[in-house]
């Protein structure tokens, strides 16, 4: 780690970052279940597709769907992922104001100045708040020193 911190910083809290000894957390007990279920689903579905008419007859279930269901559900629901995925980015795109607007160059982040109070990260050992770069300072970087005012 040592090569990693700038010289003088020091390291978090190690307490912060160790698991808690009580055992699985939600998320992980969550994850599993889902597993076996999607799992168990899957191995339904296949026996249901491929299984011929006569074994099921013999077994005495001779109430299920068609099979042709086993081919259309998957298919609607991939044209379904892709139609909201199309139809998600079409109304990001409707949303989005037009090149020449002034909202594309400044926000309502910008108007909090938080950029003059934002700390450095040695002293928080956080992640600063969002922040604009002020017009006048990319000028400056990115073209050099400005002849008079900074315009936007």
């Amino acid at each position: 780690w040592g090569s990693f911190l700038p010289c003088g910083a020091a390291m978090p809290p190690v307490g912060l970052t160790e698991r808690a000894p009580h055992g699985a957390k939600a998320a992980e007990v969550y994850g599993i279940v889902g597993y076996l279920l999607s799992t168990a689903f899957f191995i339904m579905w296949m026996v249901w597709a491929y299984t011929p008419d006569w074994v099921f007859h013999s077994l005495s279930i001779t109430y299920y769907p068609n099979r042709y269901w086993a081919v259309a559900v998957p298919i609607y629901m991939l044209s379904f992922i892709v139609f909201s995925t199309v139809l998600y980015n079409a109304g990001n795109l409707i949303n989005n104001k037009p090149f020449e607007s002034y909202h594309t160059v400044r926000d309502h982040i910008e108007e909090d100045d938080e950029w003059d109070h934002a700390q450095p990260f040695e002293q928080t050992w956080t992640i600063p708040p969002a922040a604009d770069i002020p017009i006048g300072t990319i000028n400056r970087v990115l073209f050099g020193k400005s002849r008079g005012r900074d315009v936007l």
